[in-house]
């Protein structure tokens, strides 16, 4: 099974030592968009999952990786850029 991507999401977070409140806090958004994001509930827009992987020091293709329902959200929004 693959990990989803707000698992990712929370694992990069952790691992960069940050609460979501934390994070939430340097981005500018609220607690409750993280806490949708890294539970599945939503997705973060492309500004904030470039925002994200700055922060956490990862690329966007780890985050990303085999999660082919992200990456069909994306494609189209990339397309019309």
């Amino acid at each position: 099974m693959q990990e989803t991507l707000g698992a990712r999401l929370r694992g990069a977070r952790i691992n960069s030592g940050l609460s979501q409140n934390d994070a939430a806090t340097i981005m500018h958004i609220s607690r409750q968009s993280f806490s949708k994001w890294e539970n599945d509930r939503g997705y973060p827009d492309i500004d904030n999952l470039v925002y994200l992987s700055q922060l956490y020091k990862v690329s966007i293709d780890s985050l990303l990786k085999d999660n082919d329902d992200m990456r069909l959200r994306l494609v189209p929004i990339m397309r019309d850029q």
